[in-house]
């Protein structure tokens, strides 16, 4: 299903061994570091995964104690989709019809603005969802926007190739399936849009791919869908998900399942590289230019989306600069970048 749709976008499936990942022109760890004053707040990296998370699994305190039997048999589900041979990608949902002539339009440089919009305006929800980012602080750049071909031409092809992308993986949560979807799908989809908003300011201000950041961060929660189908799957209501052991390991599994799934679409090398980087991402400073990005915009997302829910003070938009004492000035930009995105990651 979603074979014709990626080449239309990216052309023929490179072999992922063959080819080197897309190489961007620096990379943010040349960029100077600013040492943060010993009184000023900060976050670690774990501790902002272990706030999210919990309210992912509806447990915010994981207990050091043994796996109970839901745990296992979620763990075993997780672990027999990771080792078969079989599509993991049938697990999500369709895209639009309308998607593949649109990427072809995209894809031919002798298309307009006018023959864009004809194409989008074969699908309501595209045509709503054009209109909305174009008149969304993020993007606005004057008057409010009306017309959908005026959309297209203000946003430009990079812009309307994110807008594609986001609109056609956003419906991939069913929110309707059971009680972990339900429970953390919509905060799941905000994470990602958020992540996408900040991994294209990022690599904009780093001068990388813009396209193949904000792709990367668009779908890395695509495995945390199939797993919350999982949980939904074994759920009665008689266990929870509670032990620390359980929730390394869920996430870990949805991470690989995510870059199995990125990789039967026949993503971009370069978008299923920073992928995988996720899954362990070690030491920081030593990842490529383009997973790190991914990285410190997952990071971005859930401090924005975090302290939005009471979880850290205002004061956190400081702390963007001092994860890890790693992130740059570029992060506090793109960190004030999100607030001016609500309208995007809200409608």
């Amino acid at each position: 299903m979603f074979a014709a749709l990626k080449n239309l976008i990216f052309g023929p499936s490179p072999d992922r061994t063959a080819v080197p990942p897309v190489a961007v022109r620096t990379s943010t760890r040349g960029r100077r570091r600013h040492a943060a004053p010993p009184s000023s707040p900060s976050v670690s990296a774990a501790e902002l995964d272990a706030s999210f998370y919990g309210y992912i699994l509806g447990v915010q305190s994981p207990l050091d104690c043994s796996l109970n039997g839901f745990e296992k048999d979620v763990l075993g589900e997780l672990d027999r989709l990771l080792r078969s041979r079989s599509s993991r990608s049938s697990l999500v949902p369709r895209l639009p019809e309308v998607m593949p002539r649109v990427m072809r339009s995209l894809r031919d440089p002798d298309s307009s603005a006018a023959d864009l919009a004809a194409e989008i305006g074969r699908d309501a929800v595209l045509v709503s969802e054009v209109i909305r980012l174009a008149n969304s602080p993020y993007y606005r750049v004057g008057e409010r926007i009306d017309s959908l071909e005026r959309a297209v031409f203000l946003l430009g092809r990079v812009g309307i190739r994110q807008l594609v992308a986001s609109a056609a993986f956003k419906p991939l949560v069913n929110l309707t399936s059971g009680h972990f979807t339900r429970l953390s799908g919509t905060l799941l989809w905000q994470q990602s849009e958020k992540s996408a908003i900040a991994a294209d300011c990022l690599a904009r201000r780093e001068n990388a791919d813009r396209f193949s950041a904000y792709l990367a961060a668009i779908v890395q929660n695509v495995g945390f869908t199939v797993a919350l189908q999982v949980l939904d799957d074994h759920f009665d209501a008689s266990h929870a998900p509670h032990s620390e052991a359980f929730r390394t390991r869920f996430v870990t599994a949805s991470r690989r399942l995510a870059t199995l799934i990125a990789t039967e679409w026949a993503f971009p090398v370069a978008v299923l590289d920073a992928l995988e980087d996720q899954v362990q991402p070690g030491e920081v400073a030593a990842l490529p230019p383009l997973s790190g990005i991914l990285y410190m915009a997952d990071k971005l997302a859930k401090l924005y989306l975090l302290t939005r829910k009471g979880h850290y003070g205002e004061e956190a938009g400081g702390m963007a600069c001092r994860l890890q004492g790693l992130l740059t000035d570029s992060c506090a930009h793109c960190y004030q970048a999100l607030s001016r995105s609500d309208a995007v990651g809200d409608g």
